[in-house]
């Protein structure tokens, strides 16, 4: 029960990395909006552009989950479920948005975190 309560105090707004992106983002003066109301509420859309930008956790978004599933000590079933409906749930923003005519940008943590500059550089590509 510990678990489940510290998962459900992570903030799906505001997050460490989204905060890092948002710093390197105003820095290179890029505009942006902060969950703009499309479908798939992206952390960051560059509307004049249509690029919606995606911080994945690698908890919640399943990173390399073929092996990461297998980290999944306790209440397996209903972490795999919950994880693998977020990777379809992210397929399907993916999708839709396209249909929609945005381009779609998805950082991992760890490229955030390691290497803001190249996302920046990323996302300028696409501007």
């Amino acid at each position: 029960h510990q678990i489940s309560y510290n998962m459900s105090r992570v903030r799906n707004k505001g997050s460490l990395i989204e905060k890092c992106l948002e710093k390197h983002l105003l820095k290179n003066e890029i505009k942006f909006y902060r969950h703009y109301k499309i479908f798939g509420t992206p952390d960051f859309v560059l509307l004049k552009a249509k690029v919606a930008i995606f911080c994945d956790s690698h908890f919640w978004h399943g990173y390399n989950w073929k092996i990461r599933k297998k980290d999944h000590k306790l209440n397996k079933s209903f972490w795999h479920r919950k994880i693998l409906c977020n990777i379809k749930r992210d397929k399907e923003v993916n999708q839709t948005l396209k249909k929609q005519g945005w381009k779609i940008i998805r950082f991992w943590e760890h490229q955030i975190i390691e290497n803001p500059q190249k996302c920046i550089l990323k996302i300028k590509a696409h501007i």
